[in-house]
């Protein structure tokens, strides 16, 4: 039953439904409180907090449009992990109960997400505020490190056409280029590319989504999604599209920030890190690996961190050969790294009410 959500978070947000089922998150400091950015994850400059309130403000009027969404495997039977996400958005975070897969439900439409991506998306996530020169600099050297891990474990045909979706500046298609190898990209952020084109040469940069490169007429020998995958709004729409412009034999290469590793590695334990509005999805290998077999592809290689390759295959597995069991193995980790980190968070609160974290925190950089 779609409910209306209670009054104050309508004072806040206009026109979301939301699928309620009655009860508090699973994680219940992470509940609705009123848009607050959670100040113990998130550091922001003056353009990041600008672009937040300019997002908000969009959602409150209605300009960027909700909408509630089924999981991928058609099911609509899920737990509410959290509802909001560390810029201060309202993100219900669900989790199937059937195959595991965790989704944003509800979330922006499509057509909104390509107004955020285009408008305040970068801003937002702090990435202009050291200048957009820093920022290409420094997305050169990530992707010199990304082109020496794929040709590591790749092997690609002299001349391969290789396919970059999400590009950013383009700087990670760069190498290839440089070696030799025929590079097409795309993205939403019209000013990155525009100022990958510029910088880098490459001319084969294109505003927009995976309709970009159908129209080069070219098959991929290897499509790169790093960091890609959990921003899709139609997940077996844009695989399929994916599959369509890759050779017979052609790779694809995915990387997302990997639940079952990257809350206890990289987020100290702590959900919160992992949590933006932007990510329409997140992902185990195992809820990963079930969606790319269901839109034809075979696992090569991945983790839990993840880092993927999956091959074009021609058997399609069946939606309703779900995962075994991976519900329950995500809900007892999520609940474990809880555990684990809320003896830190509430010292914090404690630290806080105190009015001396700041002091300690200064004492310990000094020892430090």
């Amino acid at each position: 039953m779609i409910l209306i959500l209670k009054s104050k978070l309508m004072k806040n947000i206009k026109g979301i439904n939301i699928n309620l089922v009655g009860c508090k998150p699973m994680i219940r400091r992470l509940a609705w409180n009123d848009g607050k950015i959670q100040p113990r994850t998130l550091k922001v400059g003056h353009k990041a907090r600008e672009a937040i309130k300019k997002i908000k403000q969009k959602i409150v009027t209605g300009e960027y449009e909700f909408e509630n969404v089924s999981c991928f495997c058609g099911s609509c039977d899920d737990m509410v992990i959290s509802e909001i996400d560390r810029y201060g958005f309202y993100y219900p975070l669900a989790i199937c109960k059937r195959c595991g897969l965790i989704r944003a439900n509800p979330r922006m439409t499509k057509a909104s997400y390509i107004k955020f991506y285009a408008e305040e998306y970068r801003n937002a996530y702090g990435e202009s505020d050291s200048g957009v020169a820093k920022l290409f600099e420094y997305r050169i050297n990530q992707g010199k490190q990304r082109y020496n891990y794929l040709v590591k474990h790749v092997d690609l045909p002299a001349k391969a056409v290789v396919f970059e979706v999400g590009c950013d500046f383009g700087t990670a298609l760069l190498p290839f280029a440089e070696a030799g190898y025929d590079v097409y990209g795309c993205d939403y952020g019209v000013e990155h590319i525009e100022y990958g084109r510029k910088k880098t040469g490459l001319k084969n940069l294109f505003i927009g989504g995976v309709e970009k490169l159908i129209e080069t007429n070219k098959k991929a020998d290897i499509v790169v999604l790093h960091h890609v995958l959990e921003h899709f709004c139609d997940l077996e729409g844009e695989l399929i599209a994916i599959r369509k412009i890759m050779k017979p034999r052609g790779l694809i290469y995915i990387a997302v920030p990997g639940t079952l590793w990257w809350i206890n590695n990289i987020c100290g334990a702590d959900i919160m890190g992992l949590l933006q509005n932007a990510h329409t999805y997140q992902f185990s290998l195992g809820s990963l690996t079930y969606v790319m077999e269901c839109c034809g592809f075979k696992l090569i290689h991945g983790n839990e961190k993840i880092d993927s390759f999956f091959k074009v295959d021609n058997v399609f597995r069946k939606k309703q050969l779900i995962p075994d069991m991976e519900f329950q193995r995500v809900v007892s980790y999520l609940k474990r790294m809880e555990r684990k980190y809320l003896p830190k968070y509430y010292l914090i609160k404690c630290l806080e009410i105190l009015g001396i974290k700041k002091m300690i925190k200064n004492m310990w950089q000094k020892r430090c």
